[in-house]
């Protein structure tokens, strides 16, 4: 299983803003991506999975969001808006703590708000 958290963004989250997040989420970490996928991938200084985050993805169906995260009516998704899903390794503490960082950091910086499986 994993922890999953995800940002639900007013704008487009540009490189350097995923850049700025990526090392808000933990500085001494290793970045593997796969482009193919637009996945990246971090890494802890010893190897092990610390985060996996995918590229922004533009949702713009009215309700979607609401729809695939479970969310009530009232809850105030920007529409359209941009999903960015990070993921932790289950029972990770540290790993938890940089999904959670690196979400707030891509939200913060692009307006909206984030929602997490926990």
């Amino acid at each position: 299983m994993t922890f999953d958290v995800v940002g639900l963004c007013r704008r487009e989250p540009d490189a350097d803003t995923l850049v700025g997040a990526i090392l808000a989420a933990s500085e001494p970490s290793l970045v593997d991506s796969l482009e193919d996928r637009r996945l990246f991938r971090l890494r802890h200084p010893d190897g092990r999975s610390l985060l996996t985050i995918e590229g922004a993805r533009l949702v713009q169906v009215p309700g979607e969001v609401r729809r695939l995260l479970g969310l009530d009516r009232t809850a105030d998704v920007p529409h359209p808006v941009w999903w960015v899903e990070s993921r932790a390794p289950d029972g990770d503490a540290e790993a938890e703590a940089a999904a959670r960082a690196f979400t707030d950091a891509v939200v913060t910086a692009t307006g909206g708000l984030s929602w997490s499986s926990r």
